[in-house]
């Protein structure tokens, strides 16, 4: 059963605890834009991406009367809550990355601005399903900055020595699971893990879940639906099964799995040639990428594990400014260009039609990207909620006691309780 909260009535963010007051309206097309101070400005980035001071640098290099200064006050779940508690004191950043997950925190406390003066450009140079990301009610909040569609990774030399090739659809999927287990090795085709909630969220809107709807000023929640039912009975008996492991995401245990190959694949972003090489770097070589397994039907549905977007804070007395540069980072052709050139996979059209070198994982493979912008034309429309940790954490609660006990019942009514609770 669905459960609805107005808008601005949703202004803490979870993983924090507090609550932002006076922090409202949005300096964009509704309302105007504080007054831009004529001569030179400097405007304040706070960021995480690696390597994206060196796009910076250009742009100041390139912009005497906008400079750009990139500093990064905080990391992982700390980052929204630095932001939104400097907005708090008034000493707030003109502009800030957001993870697609935590945007709705900021749109929902009222702190960002919206980016309707750049619709034309931002439509121009993105998928509407990428822009849909970072739209609320029809209104444009961020501007797409990279995405990590979702692949199967795997072992190509084991696949090989096993006689299997990726599966195709989801039924596939467990039957190649049962042929894995059966021959010699004592091989997992997969790993299903309590800790990757989003992981689990992206497989349930695979299969037409939407956990949170915004419309009229106002969330609607439905995580407890028939589709997410559906992929947690299709896990649920892969466990019970034993033809997935169950070890927990970067565990010592499934470190080991993964580099002795006892573990043969994982679902993981575009982003996974970079983290495998730096686990692995006896492995390079032997790993490539399928899409994901399908539900069914003609058309290509996937995911995004992880991807970020720039906003811009309401608070900020340069918003043209800020627009400006943060159009030129991530939507302009020669902006998408040097994210590709400083490793991204970008939300930007133009950033994944250019060719680029094969990850210095796979070398030789010069399939690894064109997966990946395959995948990424296949996304599913998601609107992320505000309280999404919230779901997170009390998913991987639920997962992990289910796998423990046998009980699955609770899962998916417990975590529509426990978000519904934290909305009020």
């Amino acid at each position: 059963m669905g459960h609805r909260r107005t808008l601005t009535a949703i202004v803490g963010f979870a993983a924090a605890a507090f609550v932002l007051a006076g922090c409202s309206g949005t300096p964009g097309s509704d309302e105007a834009a504080p007054q831009e101070e004529s001569g030179p400005v400097t405007l304040e980035f706070w960021a995480w991406g690696s390597n994206v001071d060196k796009r910076v640098a250009e742009w100041n290099e390139a912009n005497p009367d906008i400079q750009v200064n990139i500093s990064a006050p905080a990391g992982g779940a700390d980052f929204p809550v630095k932001v939104l508690s400097a907005v708090r004191a008034g000493e707030g950043p003109d502009m800030a990355q957001a993870e697609y997950s935590q945007l709705p925190t900021y749109v929902s406390a009222g702190v960002v601005a919206d980016l309707e003066s750049a619709r034309g450009e931002l439509e121009e140079a993105f998928a509407e399903n990428v822009l849909d990301t970072v739209t609320f009610d029809g209104t444009i909040f961020g501007i797409p900055q990279d995405l990590g569609p979702a692949l199967f990774v795997y072992r190509t030399d084991l696949f090989a020595e096993l006689g299997v090739q990726p599966a195709e659809t989801w039924e596939d999927f467990r039957a190649l699971a049962e042929q894995v287990r059966a021959l010699p090795g004592d091989h997992y085709l997969a790993n299903f893990s309590s800790l990757d909630a989003d992981l689990f969220m992206g497989l349930a809107l695979q299969n037409g879940a939407q956990w949170w709807e915004f419309a009229d000023d106002e969330w609607q929640v439905d995580i407890d639906d028939a589709a997410t039912a559906e992929v947690l009975e299709y896990w649920q008996g892969l466990v019970e099964d034993d033809l997935v492991s169950t070890y927990l995401t970067n565990s010592p245990e499934y470190i080991e799995a993964v580099a002795s190959g006892k573990v043969l694949g994982q679902i993981a972003g575009a982003w996974a040639p970079g983290p495998l090489l730096n686990q692995y770097p006896d492995t390079v070589g032997l790993w490539t990428a399928a899409q994901i397994p399908q539900w069914g039907g003609d058309e290509l549905r996937t995911f995004a594990r992880g991807g970020s977007a720039d906003i811009v804070l309401a608070d900020s007395e340069h918003y043209d400014a800020s627009v400006k540069f943060l159009t030129w980072l991530n939507a302009s052709d020669e902006g998408a260009e040097g994210l590709v050139e400083i490793n991204k996979f970008t939300g930007a059209l133009h950033g994944q039609e250019i060719d680029r070198p094969a990850p210095d994982l796979i070398p030789e493979d010069d399939t690894y990207w064109p997966s990946a912008v395959e995948s990424a034309s296949g996304l599913v429309n998601v609107q992320w909620g505000p309280n999404t940790q919230v779901a997170f954490t009390a998913l991987n609660d639920a997962l992990g006691a289910a796998i423990e006990s046998g009980d699955w019942s609770k899962v998916l009514p417990t975590v529509q309780a426990t978000v519904e609770d934290d909305l009020g």
